[in-house]
């Protein structure tokens, strides 16, 4: 199989089709008039990120890049925050709108026809991913390991595509997956690709073809659009960058008519291994030439040719190994897998530690059903005044904007709980166990009290209202507002609670309802027992709105 930068430059493949971007079919030739166009523009710069929407751009560019000598940098997003982090990793930035200046700016292309063109050892690329900590990690790669797993990978799904088939692709070609799915796989096969950004199922269905081969996440499999089951059938479907489950697998087989294969790897290693979900028993198949062993902790490692350096690389991931495949049980450090994108947690947790809202924080997943991620938070003064003006809701919609600023949205936190203190056991750890039982109800079901006054048989309740209080759900939509029979529940708990008095309440008399109470309110309930003639005063109010219920409660002799 002919190499990636060979192919392109081929005389007699400048006719052949190679990309379909909007309505235009571009060949070989076209891309390689661009390239020879753009390549003399990027000669001064040795280190070039290049970060784009349309494929077609993005493969000219690198292309160029590395017939210009340089090292090609793949950021992991073009978040600004992110792009300064790694400034001093890279000479020049390229998108789409800087590609087509170049390009403009330059009318005529030289004559390359004599030109040398470099090996593919000599291509170099870093990509970008999580390590543990949380910082942006470099990972190096050449050219020549990202074409030995293709030739590896070919020789596997080819029997199953038919002449003709297209490469649809749903991911990003930014990360090392859709790179070598998208863009280097069919360049070196001569199969078309789209070059279009079609992250969701409604920008592409429309255009599906018969034998197509689809690109996609377990993110995209997770949330098939109905109109799909209508669509021509394709003959592969990819899935990677995260576990997909059973269900999902299975519902996607249904609706396309091809069970989804996946393909286990990671930025460093490339491919490891495939699979197809038949039911819950399937197991990982190593890539051909693909060694696996485990080291003391139980831990994967692999060894391959298209895996960098002679020796094992140690992975993080749990796996068992029974004789040519072996099954994966999660990971032992602090990076998750989200809607298909590598998410450290600990990086989550210090972009919150740098908000001036915010002292301590934990980011996990809650859930391992669910895989929304969750974080605990400790607020700081500041960040506990916001809280009680704007309640939870918003504050964790305002926290996920500075999260915002440095990732993308699978790393933006979507369940929050604001605690006083993080818990922890009789050593001092935070075990995992106790974080996700502060996250067993979905929505509060009783209001925060702040601040607990009392002189004798007086107390006064300073209470927090979530934004997303369970009782706030309906009652009504659109104005929701707290219903006054919550209030009367409310006022009855607390005097049973805190005076001792029987929860049987035998009347409740002069109830008033003055002033509805909205999501988010801070307001104070003030409680006064008369113990001679059984009863409990109580009285809503706050400052801004005054009154808001009242009445009193009578409870009953205790029966002898």
């Amino acid at each position: 199989m002919t190499g990636f930068i060979e192919n392109l430059h081929n005389p007699k493949n400048a006719t052949v089709a190679l990309c379909i971007e909007g309505d235009r079919v571009f060949s070989t030739g076209d891309l390689r008039s661009d390239i020879d166009r753009l390549c003399p523009a990027l000669s001064a710069s040795s280190r070039i990120a290049i970060h784009c929407q349309s494929a077609r751009l993005f493969l000219i560019a690198i292309t160029a890049a590395w017939r210009a000598g340089a090292t090609v940098i793949f950021p992991a997003t073009d978040r600004s925050a992110y792009l300064d982090g790694i400034s001093d990793q890279f000479d020049l930035y390229l998108d789409d709108a800087a590609i087509r200046e170049r390009l403009a700016a330059t009318a005529t292309t030289t004559n390359t026809s004599n030109m040398t063109l470099p090996a593919a050892s000599n291509c170099r690329a870093v990509f970008f991913t999580s390590g543990s900590t949380g910082d942006a990690k470099p990972v190096a790669k050449t050219l020549a390991l990202i074409e030995a797993e293709i030739t590896v990978q070919e020789q596997l799904w080819r029997p199953q595509i038919p002449a003709g088939a297209r490469i649809v692709g749903l991911v990003s070609h930014q990360h090392i997956y859709g790179l070598i799915f998208r863009i280097v796989w069919p360049v070196m096969t001569g199969r078309i690709f789209t070059a279009d950004p079609a992250p969701y199922w409604e920008m592409m269905q429309g255009d599906i073809v018969t034998g197509d081969v689809l690109i996609t996440s377990p993110a995209h499999l997770k949330n098939l659009h109905p109109d799909l089951a209508n669509v021509p059938r394709p003959s592969l479907i990819f899935s990677s960058g995260g576990p997909l489950d059973v269900a999902a697998a299975s519902e996607t087989t249904a609706m396309l008519g091809t069970c989804p294969t996946e393909i286990f790897g990671s930025t460093e290693t490339g491919g490891i291994a495939h699979r197809r979900q038949l039911d819950a028993q399937s197991v990982w198949h190593p890539l051909p030439g693909v060694e696996v062993a485990l080291n003391d902790a139980g831990c994967l490692r692999v060894r391959a040719a298209h895996i960098a350096g002679d020796d094992w690389y140690q992975t993080e991931d749990i796996a068992k190994i029974d004789g040519a495949t072996f099954t994966l049980h999660g990971r032992a450090d602090r990076v998750v897998k989200i809607e298909g994108k590598r998410i450290s947690l600990g990086g989550v947790e210090r972009h919150l530690r740098q908000s001036s809202l915010v002292e301590d924080a934990i980011a996990l997943i809650p859930d391992e059903s669910d895989r929304r991620l969750g974080v605990v938070a400790v607020l700081s003064p500041a960040g506990r005044d916001m809280l009680a003006d704007i309640g939870r809701f918003r504050m964790g919609r305002k926290l996920r904007r500075e999260i915002a600023k440095f990732e993308d949205d699978a790393a933006l936190p979507q369940r929050w709980r604001f605690v006083d203190q993080l818990p922890s056991d009789s050593q001092g750890k935070r075990p995992l166990h106790l974080l996700r039982s502060l996250f067993n109800n979905m929505e509060p079901l009783t209001p925060e009290i702040v601040i607990q006054n009392r002189d004798d048989d007086r107390i006064n309740l300073s209470l927090r209202l979530p934004a997303d209080l369970l009782y706030f759900r309906g009652h009504f939509p659109g104005m929701p507002i707290l219903p006054g029979v919550v209030q009367l529940h409310w006022a009855i708990h607390q005097a049973a609670t805190l005076f001792g008095v029987p929860v049987t309440i035998s009347e409740v008399t002069q109830l008033k309802y003055r002033k509805p109470i909205a999501p988010g309110s801070t307001l104070m309930l003030e409680l006064e027992c008369d113990r001679d003639n059984r009863k409990v005063k109580f009285r809503y109010h706050s400052d801004a709105e005054g009154d808001h219920s009242s009445g009193i409660l009578k409870w009953r002799e205790a029966s002898t």
